[in-house]
């Protein structure tokens, strides 16, 4: 089953000789309709074939799995959200909806991460979530636009057509997703490593300049979190709850409080 990190089997040479498939009678590959010709030599693991990308190209095959899943009513009822029909004008629909618009602005605010000057992506979440805008925005039935009318690009805005997350926008996640987990498996580092770099590739003007001029002005301020602490009076028996100001200050205070 495909759920998640770290899943879905790789064809591997598992010592000489010996392997984990038929190697005469290899799998078909969906992507390409032939028999697979590449797998994992005695000795090599993920990480040590597809290198430098894997840990990035890994998040993103776990992301689209979720935004894959997520099309599936009966999953999301699982969770509490509907009753398992489809319906996109329900609960389930508006989780649906939220969950496609987010990863579509993940898309968008990850660019923060990206370096102009050594054109290279500082972190590996967001390198992923913007291949998956990439995969959305592709999409033929265009379920997924960005809209603007400035010339730079203050006023964009991400328009998702909610209608058509579990046909097209489905169909754009699950064609991606295929390539991804197939490329993993049968180690083809060579195409695997070309077709992720492509959908990660921020076009310098419009992504890496425009789109990301904005995303650093309307960034928001790191947020802080801090613990309230109980206080137990002893005399009384009475539990008070203590709370302190949103800032470092009160963060330190809240931890030196609890008597740790």
């Amino acid at each position: 089953m495909l759920l998640g990190h770290g899943t879905g089997k790789l064809l591997q040479e598992t010592a000489p000789g010996v392997y984990n498939f038929d190697p005469k009678n290899p799998p078909i590959s969906p992507v390409t309709n032939k028999p697979i010709t590449t797998y994992y030599k005695p000795g090599q693991t993920w990480g040590s074939v597809f290198g430098s990308i894997a840990s990035s190209y890994e998040e993103c095959r776990a992301e689209t799995v979720a935004m894959a899943l997520s099309c599936d009513f009966e999953i999301l009822k699982i969770f509490g959200f509907g009753d398992g029909t489809a319906d996109m004008d329900g609960e389930a629909g508006d989780v649906l909806y939220a969950a496609y618009l987010s990863m579509a602005r993940a898309g968008i605010a990850s660019l923060e991460l990206w370096d102009p000057k050594s054109r290279k992506w500082g972190q590996a979440h967001s390198q992923a979530r913007f291949s998956i805008l990439k995969c959305f925005l592709q999409s033929p039935d265009q379920f997924c636009k960005l809209d603007y009318k400035n010339d730079d690009l203050s006023d964009l805005t991400i328009k998702i057509d909610r209608n058509k997350i579990t046909t097209a926008g489905r169909k754009a996640v699950e064609s991606y997703l295929q390539k991804l987990h197939i490329y993993k498996s049968t180690a083809n580092v060579e195409t695997g490593t070309k077709f992720y770099n492509e959908m990660t590739e921020v076009e310098p003007v419009f992504w890496g300049e425009k789109i990301r001029n904005e995303v650093l002005r309307n960034k928001q301020p790191r947020k802080v979190f801090v613990q309230a602490n109980t206080v137990l009076d002893e005399t009384t028996g009475k539990v008070s709850l203590v709370e302190y100001d949103p800032s470092l200050e009160g963060m330190i205070k809240s931890y030196a409080e609890r008597g740790i």
